[in-house]
């Protein structure tokens, strides 16, 4: 065995069982496809338009949102706007699109979309929570002169995970990197007021603030946080101290697998991995509203994608 087969096999233990049924899950793959040219909402062109312009002020809409959003996730895939004008003026020819909007309409409409998403449940067993990164391109000057960092390249993206559904359930996108224990924070908030409720929360070391510790108590949420190494079991938190009392006696691993620990991977990790396979890790926008809206128009395309595969 090589000295990297024995480091791979002493981090991570027995070797990974794939349990996919691989079957199912190509045909989800191939069927995500089919989203991409779905024109079922052109039956209900006349209607959505009349719905979205009743009451509106000013000049009337003359695409509706459905076409927006394919267009968007369009655009997750890195197409151009100009390119998207072209795919639209096609359909418009040989399928049955009334009209194609010229590319200026189509970015001005994505930008003004408002990004939500539909949450599946109002009760979820296991949120897991982590920050990951997109990549400025064409915008990477801009942050830079703005902010003075000559690093200043990246999207921050936080969001809290379902390990069950393997989607996104918030989300948060920052142009300047902000506290993930504070976006979380705001994002259960959300949540709560819609009257979710989520009974465990996972989330790696950079989580374990007394702060946050107490908020979860304080909302009767169960935080499973990985303790700082030299965590002491004296802290205003009851929860942080059983938690550190109970790594320090069994040891880390052990501490881990009975919290299942690791079922937080496939709800943070394993969904920015799947977005940026996807989508890909650059942004293509130059301002900040560009930016940030590109970012979130991954996550939703991605969950649309997903999802329209499993029906």
């Amino acid at each position: 065995m090589t000295n990297l087969k024995k480091k791979f096999k002493k981090r991570w233990g027995r070797k990974f069982k794939d349990n996919r049924d691989w079957k199912t899950y190509n045909h989800q793959l191939v069927k995500r496809g089919e989203f991409l040219l779905d024109l079922e909402w052109v039956k209900e062109w006349n209607y959505e338009l009349e719905a979205m312009n009743d009451g509106k002020v000013g000049k009337p809409y003359k695409f509706p949102n459905s076409m927006i959003r394919l267009q968007d996730v369009w655009h997750a895939m890195e197409i151009p706007y100009r390119m998207i004008q072209g795919i639209t003026m096609k359909l418009a020819e040989i399928a049955d699109l009334p009209q194609y909007n010229h590319y200026s309409t189509i970015n001005r409409r994505v930008n003004q979309l408002d990004i939500q998403l539909e949450l599946t449940s109002d009760h979820f067993k296991v949120l897991a929570a982590d920050g990951s990164g997109f990549q400025a391109i064409s915008g990477g000057e801009y942050l830079r002169d703005k902010y003075g960092k000559k690093n200043r390249r990246w999207i921050q993206l936080i969001i809290l995970g379902d390990p069950e559904t393997k989607e996104p359930v918030s989300f948060e996108v920052n142009v300047i990197p902000s506290s993930e224990p504070d976006s979380i924070e705001d994002q259960f908030d959300e949540l709560i007021d819609k009257g979710v409720k989520v009974d465990e929360f996972k989330g790696d070391g950079g989580f374990d603030k007394k702060d946050l510790w107490k908020y979860f108590e304080s909302n009767r949420i169960q935080p499973i946080i990985k303790p700082d190494k030299n965590a002491r079991v004296d802290s205003d938190s009851s929860w942080r101290n059983i938690n550190v009392r109970y790594r320090n006696e069994f040891g880390y691993k052990d501490w881990a697998k009975r919290t299942n620990y690791g079922q937080r991977w496939v709800a943070t990790e394993g969904i920015f991995s799947a977005i940026k396979r996807m989508f890909g890790e650059h942004l293509a926008g130059k301002s900040e509203m560009g930016m940030v809206q590109e970012t979130k128009m991954k996550v939703w395309s991605y969950v649309e994608l997903k999802r329209y595969g499993e029906v």
